[in-house]
């Protein structure tokens, strides 16, 4: 159980820290951006799951960071979407 545990929170901070899809910087067709769009909200949905059921007390900051880089991924996609700064302010 507690190996699944760290399997899983080693996924979701590997995939919330990951650089290795660089999709975000780089320019993408607007198919492409609603694809990113929708896994960023996604992700954000699963990041504020997370923290809805976290138990642990030592997982609670983490999973408040999560939200928030998840957030800030979502909002500076829609940003470029909508062609506004690319910068969030927060």
């Amino acid at each position: 159980m507690a190996r699944q545990f760290l399997q899983n929170l080693w996924k979701v901070m590997y995939d919330q820290f990951s650089l290795v899809e660089d999709q975000v910087v780089e320019e993408s067709s607007a198919d492409d951006l609603g694809t990113l769009i929708e896994q960023a909200r996604q992700e954000w949905l699963s990041a504020m799951a997370y923290f809805d059921n976290v138990e642990d007390p030592d997982l609670v900051d983490y999973a408040v960071y999560s939200v928030e880089a998840a957030e800030r991924k979502y909002m500076y996609l829609l940003k470029k979407a909508k062609g506004g700064p690319e910068t969030v302010d927060g």
